[in-house]
């Protein structure tokens, strides 16, 4: 008897840490009708800061998967989030009625405008999350690819922005500058890309932000990596060296 009450004891402790690691799906709306769709995990600590996942294009908020383990280990509640016109965030509501767009249907030239609207999405986030019981007073912003635009446009406006970590930024992704932000932002920063990189213009980007950035940083040029996300699969350790420095940030 004494084992299977040590057994179903293990069973429901077992239980307990798959539900505490599984997001739940949050929907909520931009100040311009979009409908934004993201995966929020909850932090032990109902003070804790909140990291903001800003994916690059092509991809989804579920792109993050290499680094959310890595933030939560740091305490962080954590929200990934699909940008307007991706993933599932493809639906907006106006007077006119709800249309669907694709921001990968549009031509290049458009796809600046979404960019640029970024830090709404972000807006949108800050408002939600206090609804939901997580604060959202110290908050850090992980950008991948053109999402680091996104995050540095954001952390440029937003005081509540303490860090932002950059996953191959570039200087003007889809024609929207990102060194006027970096350079307006004071904040700590973490970024990194690869020589390697198919998109050419992120290495120089990368340093060109780390020039016009006056906080305190940390940037690196790897040898290898690919380019956004991937650079986290082909170095492990790069994760829980992004939410450390994050976490020391946010305190």
């Amino acid at each position: 008897m004494r084992r299977r009450a040590l057994f179903a004891a293990a069973l429901l402790l077992l239980a307990g840490l798959a539900r505490a690691a599984a997001p739940e799906t949050v929907s909520f709306e931009t100040a311009d009708g979009f409908t934004l769709k993201g995966d929020l995990w909850r932090a032990p600590d109902a003070k804790a800061p909140v990291a903001i996942l800003l994916h690059q294009f092509n991809l989804d908020r579920r792109s993050f998967a290499a680094l959310v383990p890595a933030l939560r280990q740091q305490g962080f509640a954590v929200l990934a989030l699909d940008q307007r016109g991706q993933g599932e965030s493809k639906r907006q509501k106006s007077a006119a009625g709800e249309r669907r767009i694709d921001v990968q249907a549009l031509a290049r030239d458009q796809v600046g405008a979404f960019v640029t609207a970024g830090p709404d999405d972000v807006a949108a986030a800050l408002a939600f999350l206090p609804t939901q019981g997580v604060p959202a007073d110290r908050v850090v912003l992980v950008g991948s690819s053109y999402g680091c635009t996104v995050a540095l446009l954001t952390a440029a406006r937003q005081p509540a922005v303490h860090a932002v970590a950059l996953l191959s930024p570039g200087a003007d992704y889809f024609g929207v500058d990102a060194l006027a932000a970096a350079k307006s932002y004071r904040g700590p920063l973490f970024a990194v890309a690869a020589e390697d990189d198919p998109v050419k213009d992120s290495p120089p980007g990368t340093r060109a932000i780390a020039e016009a950035h006056a906080g305190a940083e940390q940037v690196r040029v790897l040898p290898t990596g690919g380019h956004g996300v991937a650079l986290l699969d082909a170095h492990p350790k790069l994760a829980e060296e992004i939410a450390s420095f994050l976490a020391a940030a946010a305190r």
